[in-house]
């Protein structure tokens, strides 16, 4: 295809649809806001650390030839840190 062909093409699709030139990204003057604190972080870090461990643990109790122990510590200790650097999911502050 040429050029030209695609330029009409592209002014087809925009009339069409009515979408014309698409506007430049808004600016904002303001920085970008916080994630949270580091204590929030850490409360819910230690949450899912928590929770994550006695589900390892529970699996751990039902699968053969694995340790409940280390089930349960390796899945506290990952999703600590995981939950740790990640922090909290934007839905969960909805709702604080």
């Amino acid at each position: 295809m040429a050029d030209d062909d695609i330029e009409r093409l592209l002014r087809e699709v925009a009339g069409v649809t009515g979408s014309g030139t698409p506007a430049p990204p808004p600016t904002s003057a303001s920085p970008p806001a916080r994630m949270g604190s580091i204590r929030g972080r850490v409360v819910f870090a230690i949450g899912a650390g928590v929770v994550m461990g006695v589900g390892g643990w529970f699996v751990g109790l039902i699968l053969p030839f694995l340790g409940a122990g280390s089930m349960g510590t390796g899945a506290a200790l990952g999703s600590f840190v995981t939950a740790l650097v990640a922090g909290a999911p934007r839905w969960l502050g909805r709702w604080q």
